[in-house]
């Protein structure tokens, strides 16, 4: 072979190369198809990463079941997902550098997120000319949508929904002395802060203050000496549901036996595999979800538990529903990578509208200004053993 035939088929094979690899959005193509790539930054180990398997637990069931059916068509094109998860222990600095290693180094155009302490870095960059990302967030911070980012979607609603009825079943029991024993972060103080203000202008006293990390304590001992010692009627807690267990079971052990206040994060049903019923008795907190009124919420909680072998929680049905509508927003877009597009395709038609008979989550919308999906919150109390829900609040209505 000549020299000019060689350098030829040299060019020709460095141009099918490079058109392979532009093939998609972060992708590659498989066959006819091509894949997509979607970025998961979450807490995968340590004492937070059931919270962060059952993210990723959602979002693996979603891509699977939309991959099964021949995934998305946009054109003449057809794409499928995939899912790229890193660890960050729930540390700010290393999600950021998995951000930034899904952006820069495999061209990923949506990042999932589901920690409020870590969502704040990503915000910081994830609108730089060039280097757009769509978060997709799963927090509860209402801060975040008073300060809006263009480009982030978030999915459960904000945390104050709860916060009024939670005081009304708390006063009406008598109690009235509150001590504070939340997760320490970001997402533990705006929730700290906003229920004191809200406790104490309702007429409540907090009468203790000992935050703490649950993402590195398994000894809650210490604060709850703390708090004990100025003999509460309630306590407010929670972070992940796990440490959130050993919190009460621990209180229990050291002789309270008042009610608790517990943080949307944590999940009752969660927290009584460990505790037992007994020990939530007089708890406060948000619906399970094997409490849903959907009545796809348990048809898809029973297919997940006996596919992924784990506990269905809001977390897995959350992002599992928030992927479906992912997905319908870049059909609407018309593009897998064109990040404003896709963002702006949230607000279009009934892209963010679900039902409960189809989907586990059943939204009814987006504020477009803000990013925050529809979602209405249900709180419940635990009360001679046995959880009573209260009504839905639909606080976008409000």
């Amino acid at each position: 072979m000549g020299m000019r035939w060689k350098a030829a088929l040299g060019f020709v094979l460095a141009v099918l190369l490079a058109l392979m690899g532009f093939a998609g959005c972060g992708g590659k193509a498989e066959g006819e198809k091509v894949v997509v790539k979607i970025g998961l930054t979450a807490p995968l180990s340590g004492i937070g990463a059931g919270y962060g398997q059952d993210i990723k637990s959602g979002l693996d069931m979603a891509i699977a079941e939309i991959n099964s059916k021949g995934g998305i068509k946009i054109g003449d094109t057809t794409y499928v997902f995939e899912l790229v998860a890193a660890d960050d222990e729930m540390v700010p600095e290393k999600a950021l550098s998995n951000a930034q290693r899904f952006v820069l180094e495999e061209d990923i155009k949506v990042v999932w997120d589901p920690t409020a302490n870590t969502i704040q870095s990503l915000m910081g960059i994830n609108e730089t000319a060039g280097e757009e990302f769509l978060i997709m967030a799963y927090t509860s911070v209402p801060l975040y949508a008073q300060k809006p980012n263009k480009y982030m979607v978030t999915l459960p609603p904000p945390f104050s929904v709860y916060v009024k009825d939670w005081i009304t079943r708390a006063l009406t029991k008598g109690w009235k002395k509150l001590g504070m024993l939340q997760t320490t972060g970001a997402y533990g103080e705006l929730w700290g802060k906003t229920f004191k203000d809200a406790w104490t202008k309702a007429g409540g006293t907090v009468v203790a203050e000992a935050p703490a990390s649950y993402y590195t304590e398994t000894d809650f001992t210490p604060y709850l000496t703390t708090v004990l010692a100025q003999n509460p009627d309630v306590i407010f807690c929670g972070g992940p549901s796990e440490p959130t267990a050993l919190v009460i079971d621990q209180a229990r052990s050291l002789g309270f036996k008042g009610g608790f206040i517990v943080i949307d994060q944590a999940k009752l049903d969660i927290i009584e595999e460990t505790t037992g019923m007994e020990k939530l008795e007089g708890c406060i907190g948000v619906l399970p979800v094997d409490q849903s009124l959907w009545p796809a919420t348990l048809q898809v909680m029973e297919k997940f538990e006996k596919e992924y072998n784990r506990r269905f929680t809001w977390e897995a049905a959350i992002c599992y529903t928030g992927f479906h509508i992912l997905a319908k927003a870049m059909q609407e877009a018309g593009s897998v990578d064109d990040v404003a597009a896709i963002r702006a395709a949230f607000a279009k038609g009934n892209v963010s509208v679900t039902s409960g008979e189809e989907l586990p989550v059943e939204f009814s919308g987006i504020n477009d200004q803000t990013g925050a999906l529809f979602m209405p919150g249900t709180s419940v109390i635990v009360e001679k053993g046995a959880f009573q829900a209260g009504e839905p609040v639909e606080w976008w209505k409000q």
